[in-house]
């Protein structure tokens, strides 16, 4: 196994940084998307009885918590790859000394 250059190390450094963004934009995505139609199944009631009304009320529940997961996997997967690029720019820092 070979060790990494510093330019390796640097451009894995920055390979991680732009995925953390993408995670970021894709939790702010799922905000944005999904914050109308799920946040407040209760109101369908207001023009929608019977059983196939609980039913999307009961499924909307819990894709709504569903995407609170995703989202919070993302985010986490985010700060996960920044500390791993840090990491790495660290390491490279320290092979120019």
């Amino acid at each position: 196994m070979t060790v990494p250059s510093q330019s390796d190390l640097l451009r894995q450094a920055a390979e991680k940084e732009l995925l953390a963004t993408a995670f970021i934009q894709y939790a702010e995505d799922l905000d944005r998307v999904f914050s109308g139609v799920l946040a407040r199944p209760q109101e369908v009631d207001a023009f929608w009885k019977g059983p196939s009304s609980d039913r999307f009320t009961s499924r909307a529940v819990q894709l709504h918590h569903e995407i609170d997961l995703l989202r919070e996997s993302c985010t986490s997967t985010a700060d996960r790859l920044r500390k791993q690029a840090q990491l790495a720019r660290t390491e490279a820092a320290q092979l120019t000394i």
